[in-house]
């Protein structure tokens, strides 16, 4: 089963860039007008203008790409977790199911629970990192079914285990 992040934190990064977007729109529409710039200038101010809303656009497809990589994979042996830090930054994490402790979830805030979105933690044995995974959509649920792949590992271990089985 894979895992990808809630739209929420996406509509975060929209959030923002319509904002900023908004906020050119309106310094480019009553600032520049009343600076009574030459022809040539408010060409080059237009020119630039454009250049800097399709760079803004560029990087916000490139933070919608990034958030959209990142994701947790859960098998019948252990979880992967891949976090796309940057466009060439990503992160591959892999713990097995026998290293699994604990898996907490939480909601914080009223927009989380209304939307059904928050953080799932899988707490780890030994020095390994737990891992953190934002933005998950129905955190308890996914919770629940690490915790039973957990519990059917540990089973099927168990039943594979000659040391563990009397004669």
């Amino acid at each position: 089963m894979v895992i990808h992040q809630h739209w929420a934190g996406a509509a975060e990064i929209y959030g923002l860039a319509i904002f900023s977007l908004l906020s050119l729109v309106i310094l480019g529409f009553f600032v520049i007008p009343g600076l009574n710039l030459s022809a040539q200038t408010a060409a080059l101010a237009t020119s630039l203008a454009i250049f800097v809303i399709g760079l803004f656009l560029a990087v916000l497809m490139a933070a919608i790409y990034i958030y959209h990589k990142s994701s947790l994979t859960l098998t019948d042996r252990s979880i992967v977790q891949l976090v796309q830090r940057t466009l060439f930054n990503r992160k591959f994490s892999r713990l097995s199911m026998s290293n699994v402790e604990d898996v907490n979830c939480e909601q914080k805030g009223v927009i989380a629970n209304m939307l059904g979105y928050g953080t799932l933690t899988v707490q780890t044995a030994g020095e390994e990192d737990n891992f953190v995974f934002k933005f998950c959509p129905t955190p308890n649920i996914y919770a629940e079914r690490i915790l039973a792949a957990r519990q059917a590992y540990t089973t099927h271990k168990d039943d594979k285990d000659p040391s563990s089985q009397t004669t």
